[in-house]
């Protein structure tokens, strides 16, 4: 299913693209199209990665940095998921179409959180000195 509907993807770009122009017009369809653009290339180039916020939940990461690849791609199709995956409300039916190996996957970055350790974890402490300077 998934590789059928990349090679056509093209094709229901194209045909989608012709119907938003026979309604809107071809220059709005046009500058839709290069707007949402825009808005795909400063969501991938614009946030950088936090790391004592992003590893928190890097699922939010993920789906930013997706939902910026959507809708840098050329088309309606595109921005269409582009946009809902960019919605934080409807990432949740996003992410349950996921495989069960990439939510389980996921869920090995949540280490900040008390849960996941062990009543038996031993935490050593110490004290950090640069011997370079």
């Amino acid at each position: 299913m998934g590789i059928k509907f990349l090679f056509a993807l093209p094709f229901l770009e194209i045909m989608f693209f012709i119907l938003f122009g026979d309604l809107l017009g071809f220059l709005n369809a046009l500058l839709l199209v290069i707007l949402t653009g825009l808005l795909g290339f400063w969501l991938i180039v614009s946030f950088k990665f936090d790391v004592e916020k992003d590893i928190k939940s890097p699922i939010d990461w993920i789906f930013g940095r997706l939902a910026g690849i959507l809708l840098l791609i050329p088309g309606f199709i595109t921005d269409i998921f582009g946009l809902i995956v960019l919605v934080k409300p409807l990432r949740k039916i996003v992410y349950s179409f996921f495989p069960n190996e990439i939510k389980n996957f996921s869920n090995n970055f949540n280490f900040s959180s008390s849960r996941n350790r062990s009543k038996n974890s031993k935490i050593i402490e110490g004290d950090f000195k640069d011997l370079d300077r």
